[in-house]
This record gives structure tokens, sequence and C-alpha cells, in this order.
């Protein structure tokens, strides 16, 4: 195979520079921020032994990891000095090699890594404060390297926050969109179609989207959760939530803890497409307690009852979604540590918006909702219905107040 020329766009020709530590590498979608990185990663790996780390915040499989481009890159240019196999890439001339790990919960494995000279960590925006403070420390060999490449999700990302708005020593900020790519001629006319009608139909969307703007905090629909390492023993089990995913979606199970004046939340399953059998199997293991369910699936519940397990519907009606999330937003909320499912729909769970980004107040958006709506499923049975029209109420005062103190400021 014919080795070609690896081209990097002139925007991101200072990584070729020898004196930064850190590179925010940020904008909107077809940015070219991953596809050039990853070319910079295999021209260094060529240069000299190099041991480069691609991280994630999650990753449960190397599909979800930045391995598959890497490979399409290296068969792209017929780059035959590479050995590419199921889960690394090594360089047979000079040793250098490419590793690829979850970052979330993974602190000890993380630590465990030497040598790193470059590590990348792409879908940054998802990075947590917490992985930040284990990652930077344990990339340490002298002139090692730390790239993100990132999206921006919200205001407050902590990698945004670290790199460009409070700002690092010897830190490189590569901000991109779409219109390097176009500069290339590297967009298909396909894509270019698509921006152009976000950007004619809906405007809030084509800034988050091709323009890599973030997403109010105001969007989000729940906010001061506390995480903890785990559930105290003087916690007490109320239960279990379960919410049925059509796919693609998963089905979630979350368990529900009374502690201290308030709830905590523990992930308990999380796949797409389960069998009954497989549910109850999963519940059995754990302490028993009352399991309230999505009530669309009754003939579901029905099966799963026949394994001898306290099942219920949930309360479903007119409003009663608008209404749960309230009730819940009123609650002292914690989640544990393990439950990374829960945290990342916890930071996703937007209020909808429409085209011009105006907010939607009470009408959330559906998705990144399975193991919060199978909390709520939960907490409604557990909450009385005079204390939940209580909370809903005291919760849209503190609301109105809150916009009237934004207003007169």
């Amino acid at each position: 195979m014919e080795t070609r020329i690896i081209e990097i766009p002139i925007e991101f020709k200072r990584l070729f520079e020898d004196w930064w530590r850190e590179v925010a590498i940020y904008g909107g979608r077809f940015s070219l921020k991953s596809h050039t990185t990853a070319r910079y990663l295999l021209i260094k790996a060529r240069q000299q032994k190099t041991r480069v780390a691609c991280f994630r915040e999650f990753q449960n499989s190397i599909a979800e990891s930045s391995h598959q481009l890497l490979r399409e890159l290296i068969n792209q240019y017929g780059l035959t000095d590479f050995e590419v196999t199921n889960n690394s890439i090594f360089n047979k001339l000079n040793g250098s090699d490419f590793l690829f790990k979850g970052l979330y919960h993974n602190e000890q494995n993380i630590k465990s890594t030497e040598g790193i000279d470059i590590a990348w960590v792409e879908e940054a925006q998802t990075v947590s404060q917490e992985s930040l403070e284990v990652l930077t420390p344990t990339v340490r060999k002298e002139n090692s390297k730390i790239i993100y490449t990132y999206n921006r999700l919200l205001e407050d990302d902590p990698v945004h926050n670290r790199l460009v708005i409070e700002g690092r020593p010897d830190t490189l900020v590569i901000n991109v969109n779409y219109d390097t790519a176009l500069k290339y001629g590297f967009i298909p006319e396909v894509i270019l179609k698509e921006i152009e009608d976000d950007k004619e139909k809906r405007p809030a969307l084509y800034k988050h989207k091709w323009l890599g703007e973030p997403y109010s905090l105001e969007r989000r629909i729940y906010k001061d959760w506390q995480e903890i390492e785990s559930i105290p023993h003087e916690a007490r089990l109320e239960g279990y939530g379960l919410d049925f995913g059509y796919f693609p979606d998963p089905t979630a199970i979350i368990a529900i803890y009374y502690y201290n004046g308030g709830y905590i939340l523990d992930e308990v399953f999380y796949q797409v497409k389960p069998s009954n059998a497989e549910i109850a199997d999963t519940l059995k293991n754990f302490e028993k307690g009352l399991i309230v369910a999505d009530s669309a699936e009754k003939d579901r519940i029905a099966d799963i009852k026949s394994y001898g397990l306290n099942i219920t519907p949930a309360r479903k009606g007119p409003g009663s979604v608008r209404a749960g999330i309230h009730m819940v937003q009123g609650l002292k909320i914690s989640y544990t540590k393990q439950s990374s499912n829960l945290r990342q729909e916890y930071r996703k769970y937007l209020w909808q918006i429409d085209a011009n980004g105006k907010i939607l107040a009470g009408i959330p958006e559906d998705k990144h909702n399975h193991l919060l709506d199978a909390a709520r499923y939960r907490l409604e049975l557990l909450i009385p219905m005079h204390v939940r029209r209580d909370m809903i109420t005291r919760h849209a005062l503190h609301r109105q107040h809150k916009t009237r103190e934004n207003i007169a400021v």
C-alpha cells in the first residue's frame, strides 16, 4: 500500500510547537478536532518512541474509544509500520504504543499507567473535575502533554473552566468550527445542507451544534445534587424504580434510599433490550423492596411479578411528568459515585427550547432520562399527595423569586 502525505490544517500548526503542557481544542461539529488530533498523534508516534494514552470519561469497551478512528487513518494513509490489534496500536519500528482507557471510577488503574508522553482526552466536555484531578498528576513524565478535544455542553464544563476560563500555565487554546473544514473542502455536500438548514430554521441548535456554543445552565432540570462515595449503613431502602427502554434506549433500574432528610439514588441496571427474566434475576440479587415500573408496559410488569417480585405500575396521567419533575426538584437528592449513567443523565437532562433558544419551562427533552424517570416513579409513590402539592408550590414560588432577582440585577 502506498504511503500518502498526512495533511494538517494550518489552524492546528501550533500543536507541533513544544512549549505547551495542555491544549484545549474546542468548537462545533465537523471542525476537524478529532481527526486532526489523531493525525498529529500518528505523526509523533512515527517520529520517535511515544506512549500515547487515549482517554474518555466513560469507556466500557474498545468500541467506545478513539481506536476506530486511529485504525481508519492508519489504513487510509498506508502506515504499515503500525500493528493494529483489537485493543491496542503498536509501531513496529520504534516501539510507540497507544493505550485506551476510561477515566470515570478508574482511579487506581489510571494512576498505575506509567510513562505517558501524550494523553488525549476525547469528548472532554463530559469529564468530571475529579477525573481531571486524577489525570493531570498521572501524566507527569518530563515534557509530557495533555490534549483535550471537546464540544462544549454547558457553561460550567470543568475542562473549559480549567483551561480557558481560569487558565493554566503553558496552555494552548485552539477554537475551531466547521468553517475550517469548509475552507479546505472537507465538508460533504449533505453535511453542508444540514448546516444551512439548521442555520435558517433552528438558530439555537445551529449555535450549539455547529458553532460550539454551550447550553445555558438554566436549561438543566435538576441541580445541586450531591455525589457520595457509597450508601451509608444507616440508610433505609425505599425500593426501586424501573423504566422499560424502547430500543435503542436502555432499560434502567435504580434503588432509592432514605437518609438524613433526603434520598440517595443508586444505579442498579442499565441495558438495552434485556429480557424480563434478566430484569427479574437482577432484582432478586438485591435487597427486597417495592418496584415501581413504567405503567405503559402492563404485560411486562405482570410477567416480572410472576417471578415472585413485588412490582406495581407507576402513576401516569395528564401533566404527571411535569408534576413529578417539580416534586423531585423539591427533594434533597444524592447519588452514588458508581452510578455513572445516572451522573450523565443528571447533567444532560434539559428543558426543551424553541428555534430561537427560548427555554420552554415545564417541557423536558425526552432523552437522557431513563434512570431519572425510574427514580421519579418510585419517589412519587413515597411522597404523600398533599406533601407533593406543597413542595411543587414552594418550588414554583422559589423560581419566581429567583427570576425577579435576575431581572433586578
